[in-house]
């Protein structure tokens, strides 16, 4: 018996008996899902490394099957495969689905699968300017090139397969036809839909998904009923500035994804520094592994060439704002004013170029810096230079500068949020650099090209040794430790009926302490192993930002049948929200945060100060917090 055909475990939760999902553990011969929006014909970082993991599974591992679920409109999936495979970036073993060529191969029966709602309420009318943006997908616009009004998706012969209609009376709705052009289901929101298609295609067992794309990221924690594992690989950082710390706003693109953390299996960071910043938000952590993107085989080098100009520098990087090439010319030009002699290529394109052409025209550094664009002879480039530049605003893992130290470049980088830390020993591997110190980059490429040449034949071969350990191999030993170990969360039912509701309390109390305060919560009969478990959530009213208490010291008074929870505020958490106020609720672990529920402070309740804030009552009676005035 496979280990998703067990029988459902089921776990107590305050008396009651609720379904948990079976265990995936001890192989990992799995049928393995992976998840991103689309294939684009020019593929980038994140696509990259969701393939190099798809083909070291096959390499190394011992998959059931692999398939890649794909969501595009725009994308034909028979010709995507065609490329992938001619690239050599696939095996043929790979099954690559999309859900509008799934659906248009589907009969009506096959089709009613995905379930949704009865539709019971007319559909509008075709309405506005069409677009064909493919021979199967036609946009719908108000006159004037306005807003979107209606988009059909349509079968193989032309009739109608979806509608994702703006209904005036309803609001959004997708509608599904049977082939004899019938409404046949329905859903209300576009994220309840792919859901749908996702638990339809997934029927393997045992069966894991992994989920590369931030907009996919952002729904699919939403279905609660699968009886497929759910990993969640993170490419990039999850806060909108994180060089200013672990407590600013999440990325808009994150933000439900952040919200819905522990509803994932797992979450795969590439960093150890991702990891921690994280868990100062108050998140357990306790889904969190360290599962690294990889390098290809031919990145590393076996011996490090070392009969290269030792002022010879290279950058890989897009020609975009956030790679900041900018300071990296600079600094070669304050190298220029200083009469040291160093010359930089950079490897990339991007909007940026006119305006960075200018500034070497500027900067009269035309003759030490190239802008090659795109180049076929990266690996060449990169074993002619002597040490590579990272100068981004932030990075997941940067795989470019990863590369570079496979072929010996030694890194004079940035220290950025995140990746550097965990690749860098200053003095050892490469060099760190303060953020932003364009004076102190060039500092250090002076200093480096003073280096005696055996030191620097030392730093070479340490750095190839560095990013050895993220080949295509040891990264699969990684993720084949993550599918043994795999335990799904126990996902709680929500009841829908109380869900934003309000939780009548006994008392509230608000604490100062040293670092913060201490907010004790009286709940009438409840189970001391209930409270326990609950999570004080304080989440932003106007940012995008959230944090978490979790561990209440618990008070049990019998005689009353009190129980009182405590817990411990941090000001700290505070630190980036100057001036918002923050609204408090109550969470059950694993819960989908529109299930979090407000507190509802007795009438008797007196607003309490701790240090510079004031916990106080809303005009609805509900728990808040806000600076002092």
């Amino acid at each position: 018996m496979s280990l998703f055909q067990r029988l459902l475990r089921t776990v107590s939760e305050g008396g009651t008996e609720v379904p948990r999902r079976a265990v995936v553990a001890g192989t990992d011969r799995v049928h393995v899902y992976s998840a991103t929006w689309g294939i684009p014909q020019s593929i980038g970082g994140m696509t990259t490394a969701a393939l190099r993991r798809i083909r070291s599974f096959e390499n190394f591992g011992q998959p059931l099957s692999q398939t890649l679920l794909t969501f595009s409109p725009r994308m034909d999936a028979d010709e995507a495969r065609d490329r992938l495979l001619s690239e050599g970036r696939i095996d043929v073993s790979l099954k690559l689905l999309n859900v509008w060529q799934d659906l248009r191969g589907r009969s009506d029966s096959e089709c009613a699968e995905l379930g949704g709602m009865t539709p019971t309420d007319p559909v509008p009318e075709e309405d506005g300017e069409v677009e064909s943006i493919t021979d199967f997908y036609d946009v719908f616009r108000a006159p004037g090139r306005g807003r979107v009004l209606r988009r059909n998706y349509l079968r193989t012969d032309g009739s109608l397969l979806l509608a994702d209609v703006s209904d005036p009376k309803i609001g959004r709705r997708f509608v599904l036809y049977s082939s004899a052009g019938a409404p046949m289901a329905e859903w209300r929101r576009p994220r309840d839909f792919y859901n749908s298609w996702i638990s339809s295609v997934i029927s393997e067992d045992p069966a894991v998904l992994i989920v590369d794309d931030k907009k996919i990221s952002e729904f699919v924690h939403e279905i609660t009923d699968r009886k497929f594992a759910l990993i969640l690989f993170m490419h990039g950082s999850h806060l909108r500035q994180p060089w200013n710390g672990a407590h600013g706003e999440f990325l808009q693109r994150r933000v439900e994804t952040m919200r819905n953390f522990d509803r994932f299996d797992v979450v795969g960071v590439q960093t150890q520094q991702q990891a921690v910043a994280m868990r100062a938000r108050g998140i357990s952590g306790a889904n969190i592994r360290l599962l690294t993107g990889e390098l290809p085989p031919t990145a590393v080098v076996d011996e490090a060439p070392t009969d290269r100009l030792q002022n010879s520098g290279v950058m890989i990087a897009n020609l975009i704002g956030l790679k900041r090439v900018d300071h990296a010319i600079r600094a070669v030009a304050k190298l220029k004013d200083r009469g040291v002699d160093v010359t930089l290529t950079v490897l990339g394109e991007g909007a940026e170029r006119p305006r960075l052409e200018k500034l070497i025209t500027e900067l009269d550094v035309g003759d030490r810096i190239e802008l090659p664009g795109y180049v076929n002879d990266v690996p060449a480039r990169l074993q002619a230079a002597s040490f590579s530049v990272l100068t981004s605003t932030s990075e997941g893992l940067p795989l470019a500068m990863m590369e570079s130290m496979g072929s010996g470049c030694v890194p004079i980088v940035y220290d950025i949020t995140y990746g550097p830390q965990d690749l860098v020993t200053s003095g050892c591997n490469g060099f760190i650099t303060p953020r932003g110190d364009i004076d102190g980059l060039a500092d250090q490429i002076e200093s480096f090209l003073e280096i005696e040449p055996e030191r620097v034949a030392s730093m070479r071969a340490a750095a190839v040794d560095t990013v050895a350990n993220y080949l295509p191999e040891v990264g699969y030993r990684r993720w084949k430790k993550v599918l043994e170990e795999l335990e799904p969360v126990p996902l709680l039912p929500v009841d829908p009926r109380k869900s934003g509701e309000a939780i009548s309390v006994k008392a509230v109390s608000v604490t100062p302490t040293p670092n913060g305060s201490q907010v004790a919560i009286e709940f009438n009969q409840i189970a001391d192993s209930t409270a326990a478990g609950l999570q004080l959530v304080l989440t932003g009213r106007t940012l995008n930002s959230y944090f978490l208490c979790s561990k209440p010291k618990i008070e049990s008074r019998k005689i009353s049948r009190v129980t009182v929870a405590t817990f411990s505020v941090d000001d700290g958490k505070f630190s980036e929200s100057d001036g918002e106020i923050f609204d408090v609720f109550l969470r059950r672990p694993h819960d989908p945060w529109n299930g979090k529920r407000r507190i509802r402070t007795p009438k008797e309740f007196i607003p309490a100060r701790s240090g510079g804030r004031e916990w106080y009552s809303t005009k609805h009676g509900n728990l808040s917090v806000r600076p002092r005035a």
